[in-house]
């Protein structure tokens, strides 16, 4: 991920039991943090920060350093304090010398918000490249939220567009890989040659929207 500059640290660490009664957790969101050992507030991204402007769908960037005793994501616990920040987020998960990141899309209408979608990386090793060269806090999460999908925006893609093409890139591939299945397991020659040009033409439309 990138390298942010000093004027965003601000390394908060939060006690769990007062961020429990923080974001209002119950017993299952508790025991679901069963393996959190630490929670850090590590950056905040704003435009006085980065001198990067802000607009209505991100205001400022809150990044998250969560620390876990085993490589089960808390799902629940991370849901329940996403939701109660009325901000984008990154959270980057920490578990022995790998990290795991995880991002969500947030809408912001008539004073409400609701999370539109998850990214999740996989555990990998840390690496740090430096922040792009960007005008607008929206763009630079754009490039986080790219970071972990592997898919660029295209140029004036809003986050619905993002997410409506990846949801279609995740369908045309599991159709892909369902049609490739049927053909293996095909005896008939013909039906075999109509199923792989099926396939080529699925290939084609997939490369369209993955460009």
């Amino acid at each position: 991920m990138f390298i942010f500059n000093e004027k965003t640290e601000v390394n908060i660490q939060f006690k769990m039991l007062e961020l429990f009664r923080t974001i209002k957790a119950d017993k299952l969101v508790k025991a679901d943090a069963g393996n959190v050992i630490k929670v850090v507030l590590a950056n905040v991204l704003s435009p006085d920060r980065t001198n990067m402007e802000a607009n209505e769908t991100t205001k400022e960037i809150y990044v998250f350093n969560i620390e876990l005793n085993s490589n089960k994501v808390p799902i629940k616990f991370l849901d329940t304090l996403n939701k109660s920040i009325n901000l984008q987020t990154l959270f980057k998960l920490y578990y022995n010398d790998k990290v795991k990141y995880i991002i969500s899309i947030k809408e912001f209408a008539e004073e409400r918000m609701k999370v539109l979608k998850y990214f999740e990386s996989d555990w990998q090793n840390e690496s740090f490249e430096e922040t792009p060269n960007v005008l607008k806090l929206e763009n630079l999460f754009k490039q986080m939220i790219s970071n972990i999908t592997t898919y660029l925006f295209r140029d004036y893609e809003d986050f619905k567009q993002y997410i409506d093409r990846l949801n279609s890139i995740e369908k045309q591939k599991k159709e892909i890989e369902k049609m490739t299945k049927a053909m293996n397991a095909e005896k008939q020659p013909n039906l075999k040659m109509k199923l792989n040009d099926e396939i080529r033409e699925k290939n084609k439309e997939l490369r369209i929207l993955e460009g």
